[in-house]
């Protein structure tokens, strides 16, 4: 059997929709199954599609890395790096943030204990420049490359958010519709026919 595309659908259902002298209850039953599951498909898509978004965002976070370890020399002025970027997907929230480390030497001078500190992110979008006021100089051209990028997976998620809101809407909307369709129209369909066949 061909598959049907997508014109071909939208003419059946159109072609549907005009029939009369038949028992329509099948089509009803189809139509608010098939738009369950059309629902249903987008909230799985949405969350596919965040997973890409990390999958992005990480790119990006992985090239500011690749500067930082190139700058872990004593030829660097500034070093080494203090800023460091993480994208984390927990749940349906996406997460591209920013930490300031402090490098404290440990006791017997082996090495330095490293202390992470959360920087917030105070724009819709984006971190202010002010949040990366501690940067060292070769930081803050990278940080505003990479906040760039940041922004616009920021922006897109937001977006899945919404359509997320949407869709949820439209679930409880279309569950209101199926029960309207049988504990109403039904029944007054059932009505108008007895009352038609009543008449002489």
């Amino acid at each position: 059997m061909t598959r049907m595309n997508k014109q071909q659908v939208v003419d059946h259902w159109c072609h549907a929709s005009r029939l009369e002298g038949v028992d329509h209850t099948r089509g009803t039953q189809a139509a608010t199954e098939q738009s369950k599951a059309f629902l249903q498909t987008l909230m799985d898509l949405i969350d596919i599609e965040q997973a890409r978004y990390r999958y992005l965002a990480q790119r990006i976070c992985d090239v500011y890395w690749e500067h930082n370890i190139a700058h872990r020399t004593d030829q660097t002025e500034g070093y080494p790096g203090h800023h460091g970027c993480r994208v984390r997907l927990r749940g349906r929230k996406l997460e591209l943030s920013w930490y300031y480390n402090s490098f404290v030497p440990k006791e017997g001078g082996t090495g330095h204990a490293v202390y992470s500190e959360h920087i917030s992110k105070e724009g819709q979008y984006r971190y202010f420049k002010s949040a990366f006021a501690r940067a060292q100089d070769w930081e803050n051209p990278v940080i505003a490359d990479i906040e760039d990028g940041f922004e616009l997976i920021r922006r897109l998620n937001a977006n899945l958010t919404q359509l997320r809101r949407t869709l949820k809407s439209s679930v409880c909307l279309l569950a209101e519709l199926e029960a309207y369709l049988e504990e109403i129209l039904a029944p007054l369909a059932r009505a108008a026919k007895t009352e038609g066949t009543g008449k002489k």
